[in-house]
């Protein structure tokens, strides 16, 4: 089914325009061996790494030999900000902190270089990172910032961050959740507390944007519906995502403990995304879909 562009007299919100068509997320989360945040006050400026506090640090980031995502994050305590680096490990999470004195570069080469505290996966959900950059997105602005605080007066057991633009802001609110390293969209409360709380829901993998340890796009795709064979108690194993099978750019390997699935990922619709409460949603980016066709448990 293609979708219809807004008419010129038209100004659609992103969200509502993604809700209509009933836009899959899945395939659009980040795909990033760690994610660093950098406690900011705001207003922060679109793109944020324009923040006079960032400037630098995205310097020193694109000098790791990791692949890093930056995000600003409202300060959880505004005398003592810090810098607080989630690292991917196929064996699990690590986190590490240093606190931030003057230009911040200190502390981000001291939490980079950190080994790092392990999180456990067993132990269910405890951090959530919010997209509420307004400056950048009205749907995150007003949506996200509504669900952070609708956590913050009935989840005080989670450990939440505000932060800057994660991406998908169609999708609003966004969210990734640690240590299980998942992307949502389209979430509510009641979607955050069962992930918080692993309680299997019918669907929820709908709401999955991609998990951090697999690429982006089909990669994505395809762990996603071993996600949801699995449920919550698959994603305490260890996994790994292979694209490209025998040659096959379609055919994606999705390990998980001591099981496989070959999964064929196909692409799907054309998916633009509007811009935001323009008139006609110009200027429009391109998207896709991504249809998972065929799903095989194979021998290891």
């Amino acid at each position: 089914m293609s979708i219809s562009l807004p008419v010129a007299s038209e100004s659609l919100r992103c969200l509502d325009f993604a809700l209509s068509n009933s836009i899959d997320p899945g395939g659009t989360g980040l795909g990033v061996d760690a994610v660093v945040l950098v406690e900011v006050v705001r207003p922060w400026p679109k793109p944020v790494a324009k923040h006079d506090a960032l400037i630098e640090l995205v310097s020193e980031a694109q000098q790791l030999s990791e692949t890093v995502r930056l995000l600003a994050a409202i300060p959880q305590d505004e005398n003592a900000p810090r810098v607080i680096v989630f690292r991917f490990q196929p064996t699990g999470m690590t986190r590490a902190e240093a606190a931030i004195v003057g230009d911040g570069v200190a502390a981000f080469r001291e939490a980079v270089s950190a080994r790092g505290t392990p999180l456990a996966t067993a132990d269910g959900v405890r951090t959530v990172l919010v997209c509420t950059q307004g400056s950048h997105d009205q749907c995150c602005g007003t949506e996200g910032t509504a669900l952070a605080e609708k956590l913050r007066a009935d989840r005080p057991d989670l450990d939440l961050f505000e932060v800057s633009h994660t991406g998908g802001h169609r999708f609003a609110p966004t969210a990734l959740t640690l240590p299980d390293g998942r992307m949502w969209a389209y979430l509510t409360p009641a979607a955050v507390g069962a992930i918080a709380d692993r309680v299997e829901v019918e669907g929820m993998a709908r709401h999955c944007r991609g998990w951090w340890g697999a690429p982006t796009g089909r990669a994505q795709v395809a762990e996603r519906a071993v996600f949801d064979l699995l449920g919550f108690p698959g994603d305490l194993l260890e996994r790994t995502v292979e694209v490209g099978v025998d040659g096959d750019p379609d055919q994606v390997l999705v390990t998980a403990g001591e099981r496989a699935w070959n999964v064929r990922v196909e692409i799907g619709r054309e998916v633009p995304t509007i811009s935001c409460s323009v008139p006609g949603g110009e200027p429009v980016k391109p998207g896709r879909e991504w249809n998972v066709v065929e799903i095989v448990e194979v021998d290891r």
